[in-house]
């Protein structure tokens, strides 16, 4: 769910914003069917200099829908914010970026310092702007730009305008090229449901067509009335711990916060299909090790843990030498309240005391990129950014000083087993560096990993031609035609 507050990608973290770019904007490559790359505006690539740079060949057919045409001085200079830390949330992907040419209307070179591993799916989804409309800004102004709210894109539709509700319109976009999909449908009308009840309501009595929502709504709805498509990769809901805050800053704690946590509890308040979540990689990785999990419902290792540490149980209570209660503050979104909730009932049950503080969205945002202000612990839900290679992931979340790096862990050792991850290796030593990272992860707990959550799409039976793939819940958007006569769902 999202408040629309931004529809560009590269400047929110929000995943609405994510979703909604293959509506408004024109990517280069998407995901393909068998693990390959489908071109969009690009057309042709090649990598060379042992993957240090890439030759890009964009489409000449795409205009932005103020009818300028769509150059490669508008990839690269894209490319370029995208890896400035001051203008783009996206910019952990690109920091081996060294430069980008323009070689004539049609062709750039991207030239990276090193070989560039994480390859042509760092460009998946990655929105390109009009820097037409944008390259004059001031880097002060970029990122709360009326753009933002209002962009001018490349994409199958166009920003048409935003009603008083707070619903956004969009237009198909006239001369999109055929053989990329002109849409079937004239017009959609994106609309925030924020409460469940009547989000059940609307869809099952084909007030909404389509909603993306959390899979808390799975066990809700009427399955006979609408169909029910889980979102894959899944969402993890994490807690990093700022490991500079006593007492967060002993691995001993952390590890037994951990390990009292009931993750199936959790899961289950949550939905039918969430799932336990204890390691950073996804699931589907192939450098996932299901023997490497972080702690999770043992009791007798949480309290043997903390004791050593030195807070025995007192009371109700865990106190030190000095008469402190082992007490923290954790930050949430309101959307999180149910399972952070359940995390406060678990930790209490240890003698461990947790304040909880919900925000709503747009205000938590803000303090995520307020390092300064960060409390003790921090809930927040993300879908990963890759489905293949995983390196800058794992980089931007752990490396010292890197931006999603949210509870400041930092490791000396783990930093040079990133540094390493982000270079060509043979298989068996990158495998060897995926095991210990996932080792140390899990030792060290600098984030605690509670539940895996598919979102959903969910359909009602007017809107035809819908399919889910990785490349999220709009890639089919182009195909969508409503029946006139309601079609029965299964049927």
């Amino acid at each position: 769910m999202t408040d629309f507050d931004s529809l560009n990608p590269l400047v929110s973290p929000d995943q609405g914003a994510a979703d909604l770019r293959l509506l408004l904007f024109t990517p280069l490559v998407l995901y393909g069917e068998a693990g390959e790359y489908r071109p969009l505006l690009a057309n042709d690539w090649a990598w060379e200099a042992d993957q240090r740079v890439l030759v890009l060949r964009i489409r000449q057919d795409l205009t932005w829908h103020d009818g300028t045409p769509v150059t490669a001085e508008d990839v690269a200079w894209t490319l370029r914010i995208a890896a400035d830390p001051e203008y783009s949330y996206l910019s952990d992907d690109f920091t081996a970026l060294r430069d980008v040419a323009v070689v004539d209307s049609a062709t750039l070179e991207v030239r990276f310092a090193e070989p560039f591993i994480a390859g042509l799916e760092a460009f998946v989804g990655l929105p390109i702007l009009p820097r037409h409309l944008l390259a004059d800004l001031p880097i002060v102004d970029f990122a709360t730009a009326e753009y933002h709210r209002a962009p001018v894109g490349s994409g199958p539709f166009r920003f048409a305008n935003r009603r008083s509700d707070g619903s956004i319109i969009l237009e198909r976009a006239s001369g999109y090229p055929e053989d990329l999909g002109r849409p079937f449908l004239d017009r959609l009308v994106l609309r925030t449901i924020p409460e469940k009840a009547s989000l059940v309501v609307e869809v099952e009595t084909s007030g909404v067509d389509l909603c993306v929502t959390t899979s808390s709504v799975a066990d809700a709805v009427e399955r006979s009335r609408v169909e029910v498509t889980p979102i894959e990769p899944a969402a993890t809901q994490v807690v990093p711990l700022n490991t500079r805050i006593a007492p967060l800053d002993d691995a001993r704690v952390r590890r037994a916060l951990s390990a009292a946590l009931r993750r199936s509890e959790i899961a289950a308040t949550i939905s039918s299909i969430a799932r336990p979540a204890r390691n950073p990689l996804p699931e589907s990785s192939p450098w996932y090790d299901s023997d490497l999990l972080q702690a999770d419902d043992d009791s007798a290792l949480a309290v043997s843990l903390l004791e050593d540490a030195g807070w025995p149980l007192t009371g109700d209570v865990r106190r030190n030498a000095q008469g402190q209660e082992l007490r923290f503050t954790l930050l949430a979104p309101q959307v999180t309240e149910v399972p952070m909730v359940m995390v406060q009932a678990q930790l209490r049950r240890l003698g461990v005391q947790v304040d909880l503080r919900f925000m709503e969205w747009t205000s938590y945002v803000g303090l995520l990129q307020s390092p300064d202000d960060r409390p003790a612990a921090m809930a927040l839900g993300f879908v990963p950014s890759r489905v293949f290679n995983v390196e800058s992931d794992l980089y931007s979340t752990f490396h010292t000083g890197e931006y999603s790096n949210l509870g400041f862990y930092s490791v000396p050792e783990v930093d040079a087993l990133l540094e390493r991850l982000m270079t060509a290796l043979p298989t068996e030593e990158r495998a060897a560096i995926y095991d210990e990272l996932q080792r140390r992860v899990v030792e060290d707990v600098p984030i605690i990993y509670t539940i895996n959550e598919p979102r959903l799409l969910i359909r009602g039976p007017r809107l035809q031609g819908v399919a889910v793939d990785l490349n999220g819940p709009f890639a089919s958007v182009t195909k969508w035609w409503i029946s006139p006569t309601p079609r029965r769902i299964g049927g």
